[in-house]
């Protein structure tokens, strides 16, 4: 049986924590401009953090 990697785990983890950022920020009726660039960020530091873990487990 093969273990599922980390970084596909962390993965949703970041994918359900934007929806649910997102959900706050819209419900919190911030303006779209900075809903946009929190959202991007947020996606931006999540995918860095992602390729990093997958860089480690495959010794890169």
């Amino acid at each position: 049986m093969r273990r599922i990697p980390g970084w596909i785990y962390l993965t949703g983890a970041f994918a359900l924590f934007w929806v649910l950022f997102a959900i706050v920020l819209f419900a919190a009726d911030f303006p779209f401009f900075v809903i946009s660039i929190a959202l991007t960020t947020i996606a931006a530091l999540s995918v860095l953090v992602i390729a990093l873990l997958w860089a480690y487990q495959n010794d890169w």
